[in-house]
């Protein structure tokens, strides 16, 4: 056997070996600070229901419940919903883990809120959560925030 051509072949493997190991290094560390720069790094595209121009977001202060419709977009899955809701008195938070939405989904949402505890809403805030690369991320820079909640 001629022991001449086995040396180049070697050489190419473990190069080509090398090159392979070096673009694999180098796209893990490209994704960890895309991921690291932006949290929620897709467009979800939520927002509120309008019908008649009037805002899907109202207060029913007979069942002490406020009440809200959101459409997602067409981007991405949404998995829960949190909402802030900051009262006068005090703010609390609800996780809606039932509030999934396909593509161009609609979700009905009530949580409660008894303003005689909490006092009169200052501020609601809709966050949307996905799953992004098989986690489940919170994008609070995707919320929606209302300011203005009229009575149902």
């Amino acid at each position: 056997m001629d022991k001449r051509g086995i040396a180049p072949l070697i050489a190419t493997m473990l190069l080509i070996s090398f090159a392979v190991s070096l673009g694999m290094v180098v796209m893990n560390f490209g994704r960890a600070q895309v991921e690291l720069q932006a949290q929620c790094a897709i467009d979800v595209n939520l927002k509120i229901s309008e019908i008649a121009g009037a805002k899907e977001v109202c207060l029913d202060p007979a069942k002490q419940e406020l009440k809200f419709t959101v459409e997602n977009g067409v981007n991405i899955k949404v998995e829960g919903l949190l909402v802030n809701v900051i009262g006068s008195e005090r703010a609390e938070t609800f996780e809606l883990n039932d509030a999934r939405m396909t593509k161009s989904g609609i979700y009905l949402g009530r949580v409660p809120y008894d303003s005689s505890a909490s006092g009169t809403i200052r501020q609601v805030r809709l966050t949307p959560k996905v799953i992004l690369y098989d986690t489940v991320e919170v994008c609070v820079e995707k919320s929606l925030i209302f300011e203005e909640i009229g009575t149902c």
